[in-house]
């Protein structure tokens, strides 16, 4: 019996949004640098990452804080 090897879809979320994947070999890091000059909320956000059957889902959360 033959290995299949296949690769899973990213998809990147943003506020409910979906953004499409700039490059797939960038790291999720590099597509939040990518991102920060059109959503400058990345810069201060944080990920999740879900895999399911069908994809590897990033999504990005704005990290609220306060000063003090």
């Amino acid at each position: 019996m033959a290995l299949k090897i296949s690769s899973l879809q990213r998809s990147f979320y943003l506020d409910g949004r979906k953004i499409a994947d700039p490059n797939p070999a960038l790291s999720i890091e590099e597509v939040r640098a990518f991102y920060a000059g059109t959503y400058p909320e990345l810069n201060n956000s944080s990920f999740t990452e879900e895999v399911t059957g069908t994809e590897h889902k990033v999504t990005f959360s704005n990290s609220v804080g306060h000063k003090g």
